[in-house]
């Protein structure tokens, strides 16, 4: 990867042709939502900062959405969840952090999120 005038160089972390391929348009890569470009920016800094290869994050991601037995993985709601779930398998395999840890962290924000569309007033109580 290379910054000249601004511009960040992305064609080593793509796969233009493959399963893989970052979600597009118009050129421009797509996010649905801030956590999607957080991810991505997270996982290409550690990729550039030498924590691992791409190529051993592009097997895993591969491997993801293989698995899913989605074919169209252009909807970047789809394809970052796969990128979130391959992100966490090299994370373990590179023993990043210890898994009981992520599964505890994921069911705190699991919780939370259910919760985050409750911005209203009313009781929770459903032994009416």
């Amino acid at each position: 990867m290379t910054i000249t005038d601004d511009v960040v160089d992305l064609t080593r972390f793509d796969d233009q042709d493959g399963a893989a391929r970052l979600p597009r348009s118009n050129g421009e890569l797509v996010f649905d939502a801030p956590w999607q470009g957080r991810l991505f920016g997270l996982v290409v800094h550690l990729c550039k900062a030498g924590a691992f290869e791409w190529d051993e994050f592009k097997a895993h991601l591969i491997a993801v959405i293989d698995e899913s037995g989605l074919e169209d993985v252009c909807d970047p709601a789809v394809y970052y969840r796969q990128f979130g779930e391959a992100f966490c398998r090299l994370a373990d395999e590179k023993g990043f952090f210890e898994a009981s840890v992520l599964e505890r962290r994921t069911l705190i924000e699991g919780e939370r999120l259910a919760h985050a569309d409750h911005d209203h007033d009313h009781d929770h109580d459903h032994h009416h």
